[in-house]
């Protein structure tokens, strides 16, 4: 379908994509029965695993601009990311979640990414590497990797100052590292 084609490249380049939340959202409400509340007035949605140990919250009246967030129970992991995340980025992050939980029912439709470590992925598509931290090709995005940190991945991206290209993705300790790729 033409809808489904990425018409950005690089995807990071990507929109926000808030007229297609049910990306990230809907498979896990349609396939995996995860359920969810939607506070209309607020326009807050959140979905939770049925076991209640994964949750994944969108707000976008969020002050800081962090539209969606992903909290893991036992052990505690969290993800989050701005209002500009490319929808293709999370959406990819959202869709594997139910693999993460043992629930392989759809594995054929949303494959969990069994490829090498984040930081090789890296390496393997030019990004180029000073010390802690790749920067992609065309220098826009970066991947900070500091495993001693609290929040050992973080991804930033700019274009230029003013044109809304900034994003943030972000990822805690615990967070498993097939996710994060």
């Amino acid at each position: 379908m033409p809808e489904d084609r990425v018409l950005v490249s690089p995807r990071y380049l990507a929109g926000a994509g808030i007229d297609r939340l049910a990306d990230a959202i809907g498979p896990l409400v349609h396939l995996f029965g995860w359920p969810n509340e939607h506070d209309r007035a607020s326009g807050r949605i959140s979905v939770h695993s049925p076991d209640g140990s994964l949750f994944v919250n969108f707000n976008s009246r969020h002050t800081h601009g962090r539209w969606w967030s992903l909290a893991h129970h036992e052990p505690y992991w969290e993800a989050r990311f701005t209002w500009q995340t490319p929808i293709e980025a999370i959406a990819a992050v959202t869709q594997a979640l139910p693999q993460l939980l043992d629930d392989d029912r759809h594995v054929d439709r949303i494959p969990l990414t069994t490829t090498p470590p984040l930081a090789q992925i890296a390496e393997l598509n030019h990004w180029h590497r000073e010390d802690d931290t790749f920067t992609s090709p065309d220098g826009h995005c970066h991947l900070q990797h500091t495993p001693a940190e609290d929040t050992p991945w973080r991804f930033r991206h700019h274009v230029y100052d003013g044109f809304d290209t900034h994003w943030d993705a972000s990822f805690t300790q615990d967070t498993p590292e097939r996710l994060v790729a």
